[in-house]
């Protein structure tokens, strides 16, 4: 890509989540008069709570909405997940909290497991030729990919491009471990978001995307392109862009740069402050067993 994209780090706690979304949004958000149907792809990987870093944050999801509904009071709001392995998308909204603040915003909870697909054909796929994507995405008018700001044991990183994963229709994703980087570039070349936003009030270091450790960072990034999202979470993370293999696929695929503007409303702000933890030694003979086992270990 030609186009130099922006990418923004700014401060998220608890007093400050409407200014960061806002400002989050105003960067963001594309040109488009009176949308219809807003959908907000979130990140729920298993029956965790959000003070765990596994899963977006309800209360910051809520924070979202409310900046969303005043800017398009008409529009219809759509929370999307979808069932997975071990994931009953609908017992997720309703044990941890989804439900209740989907109820305050007037937003609608929606698994695309029991909805609609339709056929996108993958141009240069690695995998796939086509594949079945859910039906709200082509009626959206806008599409915000919300994701978090964690480690992954399988990818290295769990940001806006790993988040559309969720998106493959089968339910038993996990067979899909063995090739996840193909799967992740055919994926991202048929699902494109609007607006890329990750999580990271608290993430998650060590070996996640679930049962890592919690570690609270109190940022917010943001932009619309999800190549340069992830590598600049990539960097926070502890990273180089190039490393991170999905990453590197979707960018030589023409998906976006590694490179970006930085805009930050942190002082002195510094990636080297933020670095997690990760098990490397381990992370790599995982995936050596997994190589060899041609399955998720």
């Amino acid at each position: 890509m030609t186009t130099r994209e922006t990418v923004r780090v700014g401060r998220l706690t608890r007093d400050t989540a409407r200014r960061a979304l806002d400002a989050a949004l105003d960067l963001t958000l594309p040109e488009r008069s009176n949308p219809k149907l807003i959908a907000i792809k979130i990140n729920i990987c298993d029956y965790r709570l959000a003070a765990s870093g596994a899963i977006t944050d309800p209360e910051l999801l809520g924070t979202l909405l409310a900046s969303l509904r005043e800017r398009y009071p008409s529009a219809r709001l759509a929370i999307l997940e979808n069932d997975a392995t071990t994931l009953d998308i609908r017992v997720a909204y309703r044990l941890l909290g989804f439900e209740r603040v989907a109820q305050e915003h007037g937003a609608e909870l929606r698994n695309v497991a029991e909805e609609k697909w339709t056929t996108r054909a993958v141009a240069g796929g690695i995998l796939y030729k086509e594949l079945e994507v859910p039906a709200v995405l082509d009626e959206a008018d806008i599409f915000v990919n919300f994701a978090k700001l964690k480690t992954n044991a399988l990818t290295k990183t769990t940001g806006c491009l790993k988040n559309i994963f969720a998106f493959m229709k089968m339910k038993r994703k996990v067979i899909l471990h063995g090739q996840i980087d193909e799967v992740l570039h055919d994926m991202n070349k048929v699902i494109v978001p609007d607006v890329c936003l990750i999580d990271g009030y608290i993430g998650m270091e060590g070996m996640g995307p679930a049962f890592g450790m919690p570690k609270r960072c109190e940022l917010l990034i943001a932009g619309r392109n999800p190549v340069a999202v992830d590598a600049c979470e990539a960097r926070i993370i502890g990273f180089r862009p190039r490393s991170v293999r999905h990453i590197r696929l979707c960018h030589e695929a023409g998906l976006g740069p590694l490179d970006y503007q930085l805009q930050t409303d942190i002082p002195g702000f510094d990636y080297r402050s933020y670095r997690f933890d990760f098990g490397h030694l381990e992370y790599h003979l995982k995936n050596i067993l997994r190589s060899r086992a041609g399955i998720a270990t």
